[in-house]
């Protein structure tokens, strides 16, 4: 039996269940909003023993604590049965040491990859299985990592843009029923009236919460930089930060209060700005131009306080 974590808050971190459970149907798997909560269900795992229940154990699009990875790497059993995914800049550059468990990248072979890719080639390897051979699920894949990697503005692909408007529609229980479902029957990923009216349909609200949100923006000066403080819902992080872009240029970061995810997204607004820094000092981390930390409890009253200055 196989056990999966994984990311919850994105397309990618539901691909890789998707692609588990092509190979397993009897995959188990929990979602994780993120590295603190993943670190607080493995911790727990691993302390009541459930390991021994299952033969595989996989980590995708997140990397446990070094205290974790550590506790793994100890305990042959364990360390046999693990097996972690992650292309995060923050991870790979935190690792204590090279853990033979772990494959932590942001590029395989020069291409930028994804938690959903670099488990799909692991898999590919290890089992040829039909399923994941079929046309469909390599598109899936492909169009997963484009979305991730946001190759998909440089190559104009907006079915991979839409993978996140189908997720905001769906829901992450919602998004992996639908795409088993379609990769099982249709083997295909081209989009259906159904779902291309789905997409229209969320486009639009997407618009008017984005100009809701961008007239609600506060400013707070943080070094060099100019950052965008507003509270919303996780989903818009980039459909908000792409139009403030072109929106309000005398901004150079966004940060969004996400209450409903307990995260706070951070996404540069300019080419020559870095945001994982500004997130790892709130315990966070991710990518150059986009990351996140988790919603502690102070940093809404914080940023609060900051304002009435």
């Amino acid at each position: 039996m196989v056990k999966l974590f994984t990311h919850a808050s994105d397309p990618d971190g539901l691909g890789c269940v998707i692609l588990a459970k092509l190979m397993d149907e009897h995959l188990d798997f929990t979602l994780c909003k993120g590295v603190r909560e993943l670190n607080t269900y493995l911790d727990f795992f691993l302390r009541t023993d459930q390991a021994k229940n299952y033969d595989q154990i996989y980590i995708t699009d997140l990397c446990p604590s070094n205290v974790l990875l550590q506790r793994i790497d100890q305990d042959e059993v364990l360390k046999a049965k693990f097996r972690v995914f992650d292309h995060h800049q923050t991870a790979i550059d935190t690792l204590s040491k090279d853990y033979s468990f772990v494959q932590a990248t942001s590029k395989k072979d020069g291409i930028p990859c994804c938690g959903t890719s670099l488990f799909y080639g692991y898999l590919l390897a290890v089992d040829d299985h039909y399923l994941l051979n079929k046309p469909g699920v390599e598109h899936f894949v492909e169009m997963t990592r484009l979305h991730d990697t946001w190759e998909w503005r440089q190559v104009s692909n907006l079915e991979a843009f839409h993978l996140q408007t189908l997720f905001q529609w769906l829901g992450p229980y919602g998004y992996y029923y639908h795409f088993m479902r379609k990769l099982l029957r249709e083997n295909s990923m081209e989009y259906t009236n159904e779902e291309a009216r789905w997409i229209e349909l969320q486009m639009a609200k997407n618009e008017l919460l984005i100009e809701q949100l961008s007239r609600s923006i506060q400013v707070l000066p943080y070094g060099d930089y100019q950052v965008g403080c507003v509270f919303g819902p996780y989903e818009i992080r980039n459909d908000l930060a792409e139009y403030l872009k072109k929106a309000r240029v005398d901004l150079d970061v966004l940060m969004l209060f996400a209450p409903d995810n307990k995260t706070v997204s951070f996404r540069a607004l300019k080419e020559n700005v870095e945001v994982r820094s500004l997130a790892e000092s709130y315990g966070g981390g991710g990518h150059e131009q986009a990351a996140s930390c988790s919603f502690d409890a102070t940093l809404p009253y914080l940023f609060e306080r900051v304002l009435k200055k």
